[in-house]
């Protein structure tokens, strides 16, 4: 770790300091404004603020007060983004794959599932991503190891009606996922331009990862962090910041995903 930031954490360890740093985030200060908020002795005021200028996170402003630096606002805003994810730290203590595999820009979005409902029954979040996948009007994105045939069957009359679907498998659920869609198809008695119509609303790619997610019509979002050990709750919201953040975790591994053919010729087979 680099020198610098080694001291700079340090020194926001220290009583005052984060909250000298929030002040000056508002609007510039004297060295009384900061002894009048903090309760600290001149002296002692002078002293943190010649430090936290030492640091680079305050600079004097033409008129002898103080405020904030852009290196000291980027502190201060990712702290403040820690603080809301520590929110839910037991939720994230067994989540090192996820983190492993999640690229830096990302984790800090991991604030964004304070805006969330927090859904502990695994059965009830999933009925509720059916029936939003049910009712969508115009796309879907997922990341999901959920098998069963009877969504399959949504899906595909969600094709027949221009519901387009993006869709990451697991390397071990890709081939019974197939085999569903195909079944599904089947049971729907569908024409060949209705086969083609499907064709081309459904992609699906294979990557192995350590989450669920689903997204539908970019209005609503579903996002689970997967455990060796336990089943993790639900995060659901239509909060716009938490829906934009699924959706730029979605691109971003679908991107790294690898194609895969559907083999659709097979819905005409007997």
């Amino acid at each position: 770790m680099d020198t610098h930031l080694k001291s700079i954490l340090r020194e926001l360890g220290l009583p005052n300091r984060f909250e000298i740093l929030q002040l000056l985030s508002c609007q510039p200060a004297s060295l009384a404004h900061i002894h009048r908020i903090t309760n600290m002795s001149v002296s002692g005021v002078s002293r943190v603020v010649n430090t936290l200028v030492s640091l680079g996170l305050i600079d004097k402003t033409d008129d002898c007060g103080y405020c904030i630096t852009g290196i000291g606002r980027l502190i201060l805003d990712i702290i403040r983004e820690l603080d809301k994810i520590l929110v839910f730290k037991d939720e994230l203590i067994d989540t090192h794959e996820f983190m492993e595999v999640v690229p830096p820009e990302f984790k800090l979005g991991l604030a964004n599932l304070t805006k969330a409902e927090v859904e502990y029954d695994i059965y009830v979040a999933i009925k509720r991503a059916v029936d939003e996948v049910s009712n969508a009007k115009s796309w879907c994105k997922c990341i999901c190891r959920v098998m069963e045939c009877s969504i399959f069957r949504i899906l595909v009359r969600n094709y027949l009606r221009g519901v387009k679907d993006k869709m990451i498998s697991s390397t071990d659920t890709l081939k019974d996922r197939i085999e569903l869609l195909i079944q599904a198809a089947k049971a729907e008695k569908l024409s060949e331009e209705e086969i083609k119509k499907i064709k081309d609303n459904i992609e699906i790619r294979v990557l192995d990862l350590p989450f669920q997610l689903g997204i539908v019509d970019g209005k609503i979002a579903f996002f689970q962090i997967l455990k060796p050990d336990r089943v993790s709750p639900a995060f659901i919201s239509t909060d716009r910041e938490f829906v934009d953040w699924t959706n730029r975790l979605f691109d971003y591994f679908w991107n790294m995903a690898k194609p895969v053919k559907i083999p659709f010729e097979k819905v005409l087979e007997d």
